[in-house]
């Protein structure tokens, strides 16, 4: 009898053992599920939280680790398929056009001509030059034979960077994108920009960077890589990247210039390309509040 009750009471504590293990197994499982969830989640869409407040460094500071833009782990590319063509909506309402430099390629250089005849945005330093890239504003190469112009600076051709030392902006504006899409596509003008923007941090990390979006093309002149669903994932991709840190603003432009196709409208259009009028500076100089 007493065997019979002493084989009883192992056996329950054998079941409960069992129990109990199942259960934990279940839960750590989970855990570990939810975690590779989590992450995989994060690294494909920013999320708008994850800001970092801006650092006030003295001068006897020097930038941490914390103030570097990393690169994503992975961007989002739509198809024509998923994508409306809908350019993404501005990260500010009010930009700040105090103390600024304007950088850009034909495009821009376009709205400083248009500026300077309407007499606006006087206080802003246009850095502007035809053909102008992502890739070359992070070149320092002033040779004569890099194949591309530096803007110009105090009647001289000068690296964007070393620009940058010389005004101390409180803010930069770069609308830059269209002569990179061709050669690196959207992931690789993503990962130069990103670039671009430490570089001007590593000068100074307070400088207020806003990201103006990429201009589109008329749809007719549209090439293999150079084309309106490029431009729009690139727009996309740097307004998430705007949402990383408070020193990262993206103004919408676009949307004010395109039709119903999604291509900038023909109406805005100088060239039947990519340049564009006083009807569409107009718009720029709404969007950005000049003055």
């Amino acid at each position: 009898m007493k065997t019979l009750a002493k084989t009883a009471v192992i056996f329950a504590v054998l079941v409960l053992c069992a129990v109990a293990f199942k259960i934990g197994y279940y839960e750590i499982g989970a855990s570990r599920r939810q975690s590779r969830v989590t992450a995989e989640y994060s690294a494909f869409v920013p999320s708008t939280v994850r800001k970092s407040q801006p650092q006030t460094l003295s001068q006897t500071e020097k930038p941490t680790e914390l103030l570097t833009l990393a690169f994503p782990e992975r961007i989002v590319i739509y198809s024509a398929e998923e994508s409306t063509g809908t350019p993404v909506g501005s990260t500010t309402e009010k930009p700040d056009l105090s103390d600024s430099v304007f950088v850009g390629d034909s495009v821009s250089l376009g709205f400083s001509r248009y500026c300077a005849k309407q007499g606006i945005m006087k206080e802003t330093v246009f850095l502007t030059a035809g053909s102008y890239a992502v890739h070359y504003a992070l070149s320092k190469s002033m040779a004569a034979d890099k194949g591309f112009k530096h803007p110009i600076y105090k009647g001289k051709e000068m690296p964007l960077l070393k620009a940058v030392e010389e005004i101390k902006p409180k803010n930069i504006y770069f609308c830059l994108g269209i002569n990179d899409i061709s050669g690196f596509g959207v992931e690789g003008t993503v990962k130069n920009y990103c670039k671009l923007i430490n570089s001007v941090w590593g000068v100074d990390p307070n400088i207020h960077i806003y990201i103006v979006s990429t201009t589109f093309m008329v749809e007719q002149a549209q090439k293999k890589n150079l084309n309106n669903l490029n431009l729009a994932n690139l727009n996309h991709n740097m307004k998430l990247i705007c949402l990383e840190d408070e020193r990262l603003d993206y103004i919408d432009i676009m949307s004010g210039l395109q039709n119903e196709k999604y291509a900038l409208d023909g109406k805005y259009c100088s060239d039947g390309f990519i340049h564009q009028g006083n009807g569409a500076y107009e718009i720029w100089a709404e969007r950005l509040g000049a003055k």
